[in-house]
């Protein structure tokens, strides 16, 4: 059982990696795709020239979001020694960040995906589910930058050192900006969401090495 943990850490830090990875392919795709009109009967003009964009998006996200249940529970397991109270509190803010992904995208998909052949064609229906879907992945950013920042002060001693949690600090106060895509445009929005998965790819590639210590290495 003492590779055990060495293993944890190695698929949570691929796990971590295809994550951040997987959000930016999903910020790409909304940089193709453009935001989203602001009435209804333009957002299905929208959904219509953007389609193949606006469906990769809720694949991404959908598999970004559930590379984050590995991801988190390495990320506890190495941080729970050196800051216990402040890893629960991060990853957990990050689980309780899954669903609401996960929610976001079951309505998301109504616009592109047909259920039983139903699909939105009403405009006040594609407007309530573009305004929900935003409003969730708003929420989604707020609670990634504290949880980022969070985990970051934990960070801060141990094994991760100062460097990725001075990027994740950084990370933190620009998933706050990033929260607000409408308000800071696309390139902007970008931008923020490079340094998220920055930060995400840094942490994996760390969990990925991290060492494990077995009881003989406390002698």
């Amino acid at each position: 059982m003492s590779g055990d943990p060495n293993r944890l850490y190695k698929f949570g830090g691929m796990a971590f990696i295809l994550s951040g990875l997987l959000f930016l392919c999903r910020g790409l795709l909304d940089l193709v795709a453009g935001p989203p009109p602001s009435n209804g009967a333009d957002i299905l003009s929208w959904v219509g020239s953007e389609r193949l964009a606006i469906a990769l998006v809720s694949e991404v996200l959908f598999f970004a979001a559930m590379s984050l249940v590995p991801a988190i529970i390495a990320l506890y397991q190495s941080l729970a020694t050196t800051d216990r109270v402040k890893a629960i509190t991060g990853c957990g803010i990050i689980a309780t960040a899954i669903p609401v992904i996960a929610m976001s995208l079951i309505i998301h998909g109504r616009l592109v995906y047909p259920v039983y052949g139903m699909l939105t064609t009403s405009p006040d229906d594609a407007a309530l589910i573009v305004a929900v879907f935003y409003g969730g992945m708003h929420a989604v950013g707020l609670m990634m930058a504290i949880a980022t920042f969070v985990l970051s002060l934990a960070m801060l001693r141990g094994a991760y050192g100062k460097r990725i949690a001075y990027l994740g600090f950084a990370t933190a106060a620009l998933d706050i900006l990033g929260a607000y895509p409408d308000a800071i445009g696309s390139v902007l929005t970008l931008l923020c969401q490079v340094f998220f998965t920055a930060w995400f790819v840094a942490v994996g590639a760390k969990l990925y090495r991290m060492p494990v210590l077995r009881d003989c290495d406390h002698g």
